[in-house]
This record gives C-alpha cells, structure tokens and sequence, in this order.
C-alpha cells in the first residue's frame, strides 16, 4: 500500500511539473507577442532585404486670406460683493445656544424682544447684473465700422442662459495684416473703456487660408524633401543605395487641425491643439501647417 501511494505521488508530480511548464510556455508566447508587434511599429519589418527608416518633418508657411477676430466682454456689477453690515450691539456678549440662554439674554429677551434680533448680521443683497444687449455693445460696432469693417463682416453674439452674463463680437478681416489686427483689438479696447460696467475680457485670433489643398500638398512635398535627405546621409555612412521607398503617415496626425492657426501659433502642435493659445499682438498673420510621415528604404 505504501509503495502504490508513493508511485501515485510520484505521478502527479510529474503531472503538475509538465502543467507548469504549459503554462510558462503560453504566458511566454503571450508576452512576446505584444512586444514584437509594437516594435514593428516603429521599426522596419523582418526581411532578408536590409532595409532603414526615416521620419520626415514638413513645415510650410504662407500669409493668411482671413482672420477671424473674437472679442469676448463681460458686464461687471458697480457694487463688488454682498457686504455684511455688523451687529449695533457690542460683540463681546456671549451669545448661548437656543436651548440654553444665559441669564442676561433672559433679562434681555423679557424687557426688549426686539433687542435679540440685533445679534444677526444683516446682509445686504448686491445688485444683479446688468444683461448685456446688442445696444449695449452697438458702440463697439459703432467704432469698429469707422475704422474701415464692412457692417457685414461684423457680428454680435448675445448669450441670455450663460451665468457668467457675456456677450461676443466677432470680426472677419479680409487680407490681414499684424498692424491691421492690432488696430481692430485697439480701437475695440478703446471704445469699451468708454462704457460703464463692460470690459473686453477676451481676445482671440483665427488664421486661416482658402486653399487648403494647396498648402496640403506643398507641406507633404516638404516632408518627402526632409527624408530624403535624412536617408540619403544615413546611406552613404551605411555605403548603400536606396531602393523605392514606402511611405505612411503616423496616425497622431488625425488629431491635428488643418488650415488654420490660432494667433499666429504654428500648427499642428499636440500641446496648441489642447490649449487654447490668448492672443498675441507679435504674431504674424499667417497659417503654418506641419507634417510627419515615415518612409522605409530598402538598400541595395
């Protein structure tokens, strides 16, 4: 009996010793996997061809056709806020809890009823805002039209829900210029300085251009440029040829915005596409647009 338990032992060691081997091996293999398929990504596939890749960078620039100029205001209350007016009697007395009154508030509370509501405080309510309205801010128009905008390209965006009591004018210029943006921004800052309770809170620029395949494909020939030549250098270190080469696109490029350029900020840029830049009186009027693409050689 003894040696059959010993010989049955012995057994599902073995079992267990070839289950633990199974299972390293397909952990193994799962781990791997991942790991090979991520390094393809960035490297070129396995071949029996000696093969290098290169990342090109394109980076074009032009004069903007339009700007979109957005003027946010905000209306401010005279009266900042709510104010407490303090109590007319001293504030060394001890006020007790309801429950339980001390004998001064109970003397008090008998001869004068009226006396315990002057421990509150009592809070004067500030006065609401007043809405922003178009005529409120027809002055602003009023000014930005005897500068040379066409009533046409100017418009005023009222929001009644927001809490915040804001209002927008947005101005499109034709051909602009950074001196000619600056005297929009200027004569608008002007003129609301000469209103009572409203202040530009805002600025922001939008540059954009009409043709945007053009620029398209002169920032991809940029980019192709830029390989080229990065693959032409590591060949000759390398003394081989380049062969027809394969061209991709990274695929962060779907998150980049096309042709256009808020203030003057070179686009596309992951950090500007997240933030949202403030103005910039410096900055030209002008898109700029950049590309990556990845393209593989194989070398002969």
């Amino acid at each position: 009996m003894t040696i059959r338990f010993k010989g049955h032992f012995q057994d599902m060691r073995k079992i267990t010793a070839l289950m633990l081997v199974s299972i390293t091996v397909t952990v193994g293999v799962g781990v791997l996997t991942p790991k090979v398929t991520n390094a393809q990504l960035f490297y070129p596939p396995a071949s029996d061809r000696h093969s290098l890749m290169v990342i090109g960078q394109g980076v074009v620039k032009v004069p903007a056709d339009t700007a979109d100029i957005e003027l946010v205001f905000s209306s401010e209350s005279s009266n900042g806020e709510s104010e407490t007016q303090p109590s007319s009697l001293p504030q060394t007395r001890r006020i007790s809890s309801p429950s339980s009154p001390s004998l001064l508030e109970q003397q008090d509370r008998a001869t004068s009823p009226t006396l315990f509501l002057n421990y509150k405080t009592v809070a004067e309510s500030s006065p609401s805002k007043k809405s922003l309205t178009k005529a409120t801010l027809q002055p602003v128009v009023n000014s930005l039209i005897a500068k040379g905008i066409s009533a046409d390209k100017i418009q005023v965006q009222i929001n009644p829900n927001s809490s915040e009591n804001n209002a927008k004018i947005l101005v499109r210029l034709e051909k602009p210029t950074r001196d000619r943006v600056q005297e929009i921004v200027a004569t608008a800052n002007k003129a609301t300085s000469q209103i009572d309770n409203l202040s530009v809170k805002t600025v922001g620029v939008e540059y954009a251009v009409n043709d945007c395949q053009a620029l398209q494909s002169s920032v991809y020939q940029s980019a192709m440029k830029d390989a080229q030549s990065r693959a032409q250098a590591l060949a000759t270190a390398m003394s081989v040829k380049l062969d027809v080469p394969s061209v991709a696109e990274p695929f962060y490029t779907l998150f980049y915005p096309s042709c256009s350029s808020k203030t003057g900020v070179p686009l596309p840029s992951f950090a500007s596409f997240l933030l949202s830049p403030t103005y910039n009186p410096d900055a030209p009027a002008e898109v700029e647009m950049k590309k990556d693409i990845f393209v593989t050689y194989t070398t002969k």
